[in-house]
């Protein structure tokens, strides 16, 4: 007789003198008219890490080792770095139109919560991948777009080019919350407004915070410009309401990612926000679905 879940669990028999008694877990209590048979249950034993949590931890918050192999001659880089690359915002692909040896390349995706593209953006997106990818553009299912055929050397020029210019490929990719979307429509009621502002501060509010995307990507130097949505909703004191611990267990003694931790997540986690009524964007296919709520004067109730 065996149990799997931990605890105590307790087994009445009514109206039964006998009592059936495994050694070693059960301390039987009799009496004249009943019997109350006590399972002491047995934790299961703990479980090792899977492979890509011990990596994730090993990693140094997302270093290593991409930030060695990025300096190889090959063209491509390892397994485990390539895992680490995700979090940065691209995946190593291979080239399946050429036979022969691997033909390494990588996609890159962009962070554009709301789905908002400045021209000035789109206009460098489009140099970039004419310059340094395989000529297109592809717009993703979560409002974003990718860029494809990148070689490995021109990474670093083209990741620092999109921090530079007020965005971030950091959380497009990876065990961390994603892209987050809001409605398309492009209406602007005040509950439309809200949707696109909020999905913004979701974005902002769960972004890694690592200090490894500035040094592999911009040799340790602050990006030329901040990102366009963090300027948007900065009155909002995002990382102030970030550090407040309420002590629920949301916040973590790690000084480096304090909602993270060096483990970050177990998989990916998608947010939507949409309106009351607006089904464009399906917030049942998101791990979190937001609705906003505004009263007759169109003012945010929640």
């Amino acid at each position: 007789m065996k149990f799997s879940s931990n605890g105590l669990a307790l087994l009445t028999l009514i109206g039964s003198t006998a009592a059936f008694t495994p050694s070693s877990v059960i301390a039987p209590r009799q009496s004249s008219s009943s019997s109350k048979l006590y399972v002491q249950m047995e934790a299961a034993p703990a479980k090792a890490l899977p492979k890509i949590e011990k990596l994730k931890i090993a990693s140094n918050y997302l270093r290593d080792p991409l930030k060695d192999q990025l300096q190889t001659e090959e063209i491509g880089i390892s397994k485990d770095a390539y895992q680490i690359m995700k979090y940065h915002g691209s995946y190593q692909q291979n080239n399946r139109e050429k036979r022969g040896p691997k033909d390494y390349q990588f996609m890159l995706r962009l962070k554009q919560p709301a789905g908002e593209l400045p021209p000035d953006l789109y206009r460098l997106l489009d140099d970039l991948s004419l310059n340094h990818g395989q000529g297109d553009l592809r717009a993703t299912t979560r409002q974003c777009f990718q860029m494809h055929g990148i070689l490995k050397g021109d990474l670093k020029t083209v990741i620092s080019s999109i921090m530079n210019i007020g965005s971030s490929t950091v959380g497009a990719c990876g065990d961390v919350s994603r892209n987050v979307m809001t409605t398309p429509a492009p209406f602007v009621s005040s509950d439309y407004e809200y949707a696109r502002e909020y999905s913004k501060c979701f974005g902002q509010l769960f972004r890694p915070m690592s200090s490894a995307f500035s040094e592999i990507w911009l040799d340790g130097e602050k990006a030329v410009s901040v990102e366009t949505w963090a300027k948007e909703v900065e009155h909002h004191n995002i990382d102030e309401k970030m550090l407040y611990d309420n002590g629920r267990g949301i916040i973590i003694p790690d000084a480096t990612e304090p909602i993270y931790g060096d483990q970050y997540l177990p998989r990916k986690f998608k947010i939507g926000v949409t309106v009351p009524g607006d089904n464009s964007l399906d917030i049942y296919t998101n791990d979190i679905g937001v609705v906003v709520i505004t009263n007759d004067a169109g003012e945010l109730e929640g």
